[in-house]
């Protein structure tokens, strides 16, 4: 289990070690294909209005999956749950259970 004390620090500290930045660079590229394929076919499809942020069909929550890195089993400030981290935006968040 992972402890947090200041989780503004911790992803500071996160995005200082070299390996997590090739891991956020690596899931930006992810994040880029994958959207400009959700557009391509969005294009093939005909639709008036191209979705980019929007809802856009996504049943195996891919577009998630490229773009956050879940660490479960964290204590934050003493309660458990799980840290999110954006990698795309070098943010995280706390989700209590």
């Amino acid at each position: 289990m992972i402890e947090i004390n200041n989780l503004e620090n911790w992803i500071k500290e996160y995005f200082e070690d070299p390996e997590n930045v090739k891991k956020a660079e690596k899931a930006c590229e992810r994040y880029d294909r994958l959207m400009v394929k959700n557009v391509r076919r969005q294009l093939m499809m005909g639709v008036e209005q191209i979705n980019v942020i929007g809802d856009i069909d996504d049943p195996g929550k891919v577009l998630e999956k490229a773009k956050y890195e879940i660490l479960p089993f964290t204590k934050v400030d003493g309660k458990k749950g799980k840290v999110r981290i954006n990698m795309l935006d070098r943010t995280a968040e706390f989700i209590a259970d």
